[in-house]
């Protein structure tokens, strides 16, 4: 389940990690940019799809979780 707070809380956990960083400010801006995407895409991996109506088999309604994996 995606989780708005989750994700913030890591946004803003990436921006204090830097906030001392006083040489190198592209260096800061590269690793805040990293923790960014990466927890987006935790957040993503975090989605549940489940599948509860519109497709029909031969015995009925199709039903279930879709399992799938992200890359």
């Amino acid at each position: 389940m995606l989780d708005v707070n989750r994700l913030k809380n890591k946004i803003k956990q990436a921006f204090t990690d830097e906030q001392t960083e006083e040489s190198d400010h592209n260096a800061s801006v590269d690793r805040i940019a990293q923790k960014l995407a990466q927890a987006i895409v935790d957040e993503i991996k975090e989605a549940k799809v489940i599948y509860t109506a519109g497709l029909t088999a031969p015995n009925g309604a199709v039903t279930g979780t879709i399992n799938h994996t992200i890359q």
